[in-house]
């Protein structure tokens, strides 16, 4: 009887977890190299990031402040807490995996596939110097280099000091000709 009343409560926390949506969960995919197309490059990938009149950065500031900038909740699972606006017709998941608890920003999923999610009318900018949701050709030209799987991604690892290095990615999701949507993250090692 104790074990059935165990079992149902971790089951039941389980159901009750929400779980991203929409493009914005292609962050929970396991993408390797079988997967993937993936390619060093020179090209400054950190992103900027304003919503409302602030502006933010990965790894210093926090799903949380947005969330709270923009007045809604923000949206936990065992992975990650994110915030999904849409702003334009297009929308932006702000992610962070959780590390060290910290909650930091640490991904920005965009795409325009109508998923539901809170519509915002202030200022949402988030721009990187690499195309975003265009053609597959104008990543092309870009990046030089013609991607050989549907899912590609591009970093650029940056020496930040002798112990520490950080790595800008993004990574495009294509569709025919088309790119479906992208993921900003920025992730820091020893």
């Amino acid at each position: 009887m104790k074990y059935s009343f165990v079992f149902l409560w971790l089951v039941a926390g389980t159901c009750g977890a929400t779980q991203m949506t929409g493009f914005g969960a292609r962050y929970y995919d396991d993408i390797t190299e079988v997967y993937s197309d993936n390619h060093e490059t020179d090209k400054d990938l950190a992103p900027i990031i304003v919503v409302g009149t602030t502006e933010y950065k990965f790894e210093v500031n926090t799903v949380e402040s947005i969330a709270r900038n923009v007045g809604i909740k923000i949206n936990k699972d065992n992975l990650a807490s994110w915030i999904c606006l849409e702003s334009k017709g297009i929308n932006y998941w702000f992610i962070s995996d959780n590390e060290m608890g910290a909650g930091d920003l640490t991904a920005v999923a965009i795409a325009k596939d109508g998923s539901p999610c809170t519509p915002y009318k202030g200022v949402l900018h988030v721009s990187v110097k690499a195309p975003v949701l265009t053609t597959k050709e104008e990543t092309e030209k870009y990046f030089n280099h013609k991607p050989k799987k549907d899912i590609v991604m591009y970093y650029k690892d940056i020496e930040k000091s002798d112990e520490y290095t950080q790595s800008n990615s993004i990574m495009y999701y294509l569709k025919g000709d088309k790119v479906q949507g992208i993921l900003l993250s920025q992730g820091t090692t020893n």
